[in-house]
């Protein structure tokens, strides 16, 4: 599951699921259909779980399920309209993040019908062949026990396993719809997915697990910390005791959140960060947020870059907030420029 931002204002205020539709629309509008190109020389990824990997052509060998590709598709161009007319009245899709996007419509009797998109999740507790087959994919269902939700993944990594969810809310026959739904979805990535409309400039291309150098990360959290992709644009480092967290989201500009998050400005050589620190019950926290680039079409928004580091048995002399700034120092130069 995508990590939660701790000190995010909006998650405070609405933890965005697919059985509601509360939350800030991101896109509200369907673009005309482009294609991202593929990648060449994309290479093989990791047989170990625990380390970050670009997917190589996936598990079918297919490029377009790489995870170099699937950064950049537009997961609203994905649950498109013409896409989801077949079981009902489509809403306007709301784009969540770079990867997650959700439609709460009505079905044909006029009853909510919610999808939500998620682009490259991380599976954990289930098989990476899968118990069926979505559009040649290896997948995966599981459904609530009073039949108002289903959870259908199309694998399209095995190492780490990652998929192309869609969750679903409503009043029944959802796992039906759901495979027929992401069968459509499948379908579209292989034959050319639309791409994300971003700024100049944009880190959506950014593999967050291998833009900073391995000196770096032993500076701050130690040479053996293991690495992990945790959603297409955010890598988390684990050490026994401490965790160090690299994200690349689309946000509420972190400026614009500093009197209610109670953060603190930080010059980072021209580049201006809101930081948070914070101690408790023995354990140092500091997160790093700033806004990179624009978000197209919203003033409000930015993509958004983050760090944090935690240390969950607090060192003395240890200055957490020292170390996430000399990390965005050393980050900063690495990232495009509009």
């Amino acid at each position: 599951m995508r990590r939660s931002r701790i000190w995010s204002v909006g998650a405070v205020a609405c933890l965005v699921t697919v059985l509601a539709g509360c939350g800030t629309d991101l896109a509200k509008q369907t673009f005309p259909r482009s294609t991202v190109p593929a990648t060449a020389d994309l290479g093989g990824g990791s047989t170990d779980p625990t380390t970050a990997t670009n997917g190589g052509g996936g598990v079918t060998g297919d490029e377009a399920f790489a995870s170099k590709n699937l950064r950049r598709a537009d997961p609203c161009g994905l649950l498109n309209e013409d896409a989801l007319a077949e079981f009902g009245t489509p809403a306007n899709s709301r784009l969540r993040d770079y990867d997650k996007c959700s439609n709460y419509m009505k079905d044909k009797s006029g009853k909510e019908l919610n999808f939500t998109l998620t682009v490259g999740e991380i599976l954990t507790g289930t098989s990476a062949e899968g118990t069926f087959k979505i559009g040649g994919l290896p997948a995966t269902e599981s459904e609530l026990q009073d039949k108002t939700a289903c959870f259908t993944n199309a694998i399209t990594e095995s190492s780490p396993k990652r998929a192309i969810t869609l969750q679903m809310g409503g009043s029944g026959g959802l796992c039906e719809i759901g495979r027929k739904m992401l069968e459509n979805v499948v379908k579209q990535v292989r034959e050319g997915a639309q791409p994300l409309k971003l700024a100049k400039g944009t880190v959506v291309d950014l593999d967050p697990c291998e833009i900073l150098d391995p000196s770096v990360i032993k500076s701050t959290i130690g040479e053996s910390a293991e690495n992990r992709l945790t959603t297409l644009h955010a890598c988390s480092w684990n050490l026994s005791g401490a965790s160090f967290d690299l994200s690349f989201e689309i946000g509420s500009n972190p400026d614009d959140l500093a009197d209610a998050a109670e953060t603190t400005p930080v010059d980072l050589g021209g580049v201006k960060a809101q930081k948070k620190a914070e101690k408790s019950s023995g354990s140092d926290r500091c997160r790093l947020e700033w806004a990179h680039a624009p978000f197209p079409e919203d003033r409000e928004l930015a993509e958004v870059v983050s760090i944090e580091f935690s240390r969950y048995s607090a060192q003395t002399g240890e200055d957490t907030c020292a170390k996430v700034e000399a990390v965005a120092k050393a980050l900063i130069p690495k990232l495009p420029t509009g």
